[in-house]
């Protein structure tokens, strides 16, 4: 059960270095870096984190290699780098189609595209079974059933502001969804995804 809760899957990204999250006023604990139009924190193990150089400029591209963890329970997507270095600004035809590098590797990122929807009962009565349905008749008819995955969660902790959903990797909560609301939501978070 914990093997389909949890899937982790190795990325390698080039990416815009915009800063770093500290842990005790020292230590980089994360890197923060743009990829496409999207910000990710990628935690840095304490290997990377001494030897990493504090002159390193916002703005210059980093290819990172590491792991993705994703939580479908929780909705959490987690990077941990295993090695950074300094890029070439990629090609900006394909930053804006895929800012993952590897074609592999964009296959398991879009396979990480899902959106939580809570079914628990006060979600599901208050309109959370009219959301999952029209959801998943809007990836039908846009040709996104087989990118983007809906996935029935437990309580999210917000019941009185039912139903929920949470759209993934961006971690991009929703409450008080209504069935008319998807269509905005898909062409807010996926349509860039339409090929």
């Amino acid at each position: 059960m914990s093997k389909l809760a949890t899937e982790i899957t190795d990325f390698q990204v080039v990416a815009k270095f915009l800063g770093v999250i500290l842990k005790d006023g020292y230590r980089v604990k994360y890197l923060k870096v743009a990829i496409g139009d999207r910000e990710f924190w990628i935690k840095l193990p304490k290997e990377l984190s001494q030897s990493f150089d504090p002159n390193l400029s916002v703005g210059v591209w980093l290819e990172i290699r590491g792991t993705q963890q994703l939580e479908r329970k929780k909705g959490i997507l987690k990077l941990e780098a295993s090695s950074f270095s300094i890029a070439n600004a990629p090609d900006t035809s394909l930053s804006q189609a895929a800012p993952v590098t590897e074609t592999n590797i964009t296959k398991k990122k879009n396979q990480a595209a899902c959106i939580l929807i809570c079914q628990k009962s006060d979600c599901w009565q208050s309109g959370g079974k009219e959301v999952y349905q029209r959801l998943e008749e809007e990836l039908r008819d846009r040709g996104l059933s087989d990118r983007v995955q809906i996935q029935k969660t437990g309580c999210q902790k917000q019941c009185k502001q039912a139903p929920n959903l949470v759209i993934m990797p961006s971690k991009n909560r929703h409450s008080n969804v209504k069935p008319s609301q998807v269509d905005s939501l898909l062409d807010r978070y996926f349509d860039n995804a339409i090929s």
